[in-house]
């Protein structure tokens, strides 16, 4: 093979390489409501903890309770806080966290700072977005599951988490937050 053909083969393949080179990459951006996190309906609220999930396969297999949503953000959440041995298995780098305080107080990657309703906000943004890498992504079984900590009556909401599964190669992600939940509204 002549350095013309050489030549022209590496060029034909670097848009594959760069392709490659960014997959597993995830834009989550949350649209939060003028109100979120509420739950009688008024226009009481708190701001929202988040925990973005980058599951592999075989983490979905050892946990069908997270995927297929019996565990609830109510269980997650405490199951997190007391160190539960039933998830000890999750790294803690695929676990993404929107949540005060500071690197290293919980199991987790700390990415920002607890969701606000568009009220409170100061920045006048209704829009927040977050990076995450999933080292799975085109693994058909493989998940993405995000866990709000709404609140209720009697402390933290029985609320489903969302999934995403498999995430694909799509790799903008938009939710929509409100009062009592969140909501995939698009991918792109």
């Amino acid at each position: 093979m002549d350095a013309k053909a050489r030549n022209l083969m590496l060029w034909a393949g670097l848009p594959l390489l760069l392709l490659l080179a960014g997959c597993g990459n995830y834009k989550i951006t949350f649209e939060v409501a003028d109100i979120i996190n509420t739950w009688n309906g008024d226009n009481t609220r708190e701001e929202l903890c988040v925990d973005i999930l980058c599951l592999s396969k075989d983490d979905v297999k050892n946990h069908p309770e997270i995927v297929n949503g019996t565990m609830r953000a109510d269980e997650w959440f405490k199951a997190l806080d007391e160190v539960d041995h039933r998830i000890g298995d999750i790294s803690p780098k695929r676990i993404y966290a929107l949540r005060r305080g500071g690197a290293g107080e919980r199991r987790d990657t700390l990415l920002d700072t607890s969701l606000l309703s568009f009220v409170d906000r100061d920045d006048g943004l209704r829009t927040i977005t977050v990076k995450v890498h999933h080292p799975k992504h085109l693994s058909g079984e493989a998940a993405i599951v995000i866990y709000g900590r709404f609140v209720s009556p009697t402390g933290i909401a029985k609320a489903p988490p969302l999934v995403i599964q498999p995430p694909g190669a799509k790799d903008d992600i938009l939710i929509k937050v409100g009062k009592k939940g969140m909501s995939l509204a698009g991918r792109r």
